[in-house]
């Protein structure tokens, strides 16, 4: 039984006008940093900050803004941080109900934080037995599966998928000019199996036409090519029409290719002369003047996902997906931004492809990560299932 003494420190939401992930880090730094701490290379700070990813640094800060807030509870001191301490504070990130890799990522984030500051020596004390320990008897205790996002997988031609598609999502798609936008950042984010940092990166530069209609998508950086050596993605003809829709109905040129629409609807006035633009009605019956405004700036993360829950809800109002009574609120909210990714995984596991292929299309880390993804389907069309299907039907 893990029981817990003082308050959760929680994760700090980032704010409208929020600082640079440097200027972020480097004020979280600057807060936890001891009175007594011996004088830091200014140079190693610097290109401690340039070798890390500006997600990884907002992660750290984070993580590090939650370690600070426990210790000013309890009285302990930050840095160097006791191993006792991060033990005692372990167990009460598991006794809120955090995840293993939750609790991972915070001791990871508390030992980076060390080597930049030069604090802790050789050994820093997020590397003591007790930690490692702690650890491993908190994924003892809960398990270190992680939870999945939800697939959206293509179904329609590919067969196979029940609940949310991708074919479900574009038919639930409108005409209008939001509609188009998402047709198209659904049809892409599918074909190149895009993580949603690359999704809402995409300029109108990294987009080849080939000659058959298809075409090729340039991504220069990724998650897991920091250094910056670039990868291709293959895009659908399907796709790149909707692209091209999409780009005619808003006019954009240059620059990112997924941006924010903005809608007013107004309502028609008593003496107002209806044109070509009226045409919705409001639940009153009268008419409505849409007006749909594209942003500059790209789509966020928690965009994105509003997107796809959004047209999700439409397409279960439209009798598009077949869902058991009662379960829509929860597979609504089991999409996110990577539901794509996954999906596009597993119906490339059902199609019969390695897992090491699957790795390199989808740009995975390694193939044991795809292999993560496609667990289920992979067991249905292994060795043992391919043997004894054909002597126990």
């Amino acid at each position: 039984m893990v029981r817990a003494s003082g308050p959760l420190p929680r994760r700090h939401a980032r704010r409208a006008n929020a600082p640079t992930p440097d200027e972020r880090l480097m004020t979280t730094l600057g807060r936890a940093a001891p009175q007594d701490m011996p004088p830091v290379s200014g140079i190693g700070i610097e290109t401690a900050l340039e070798a890390m990813a500006p997600a990884s640094k907002l992660a750290i800060a984070a993580d590090l803004d939650c370690w600070l807030d426990w210790c000013a509870h309890e009285h302990r001191r930050a840095l160097p941080a006791d191993p006792e301490d991060l033990v005692r504070y372990l167990r009460i990130l598991e006794a809120d109900g955090k995840k293993p890799a939750t609790l991972s990522r915070r001791i990871a984030s508390l030992a980076t934080v060390h080597r930049i500051l030069d604090l802790g020596g050789e050994l820093p004390p997020t590397s003591a037995p007790m930690v490692r320990n702690a650890l491993r008897a908190q994924r003892r205790r809960k398990g270190a599966a992680q939870r999945q996002a939800a697939p959206l997988r293509f179904g329609g031609a590919l067969g196979g998928a029940g609940g949310f598609t991708i074919s479900a999502l574009l038919e639930a798609c409108s005409s209008d000019v939001q509609g188009v936008r998402d047709a198209a950042l659904l049809s892409l984010g599918y074909d190149a199996g895009l993580r949603v940092s690359e999704l809402t990166a995409i300029e109108i530069k990294d987009l080849r036409p080939q000659g058959d209609g298809t075409g090729l998508l340039h991504l220069p950086r990724s998650k897991t090519d920091q250094e910056g050596l670039g990868a291709w993605a293959w895009l659908s003809a399907d796709t790149m029409r909707r692209i091209a829709v999409w780009r005619s109905e808003s006019g954009i040129s240059e620059g990112v290719l997924f941006r924010r629409v903005g809608v007013d609807r107004r309502r028609e006035r008593a003496k107002e002369i209806a044109d070509a633009r009226w045409g919705e009605t409001d639940e009153a019956g009268a008419s409505l003047l849409v007006t749909y405004t594209v942003g500059s700036e790209p789509l966020t993360r928690q965009g994105v996902t509003g997107i796809y829950r959004r047209i999700a809800l439409g397409a279960a109002r439209a009798g598009l997906v077949d869902l058991p009574a009662g379960e829509l609120d929860t597979a609504i909210k089991t999409l996110s931004t990577h539901s794509l990714r996954v999906g596009l995984t597993q119906d490339l596991f059902a199609a019969g492809e390695d897992g090491a292929g699957i790795a390199l299309t989808l740009r995975w880390s390694s193939p044991s990560t795809a292999l993560r993804y496609g667990r289920q389907l992979q067991v249905q069309s292994g060795v043992a299932a391919r043997v004894l299907s054909r002597v126990r039907s």
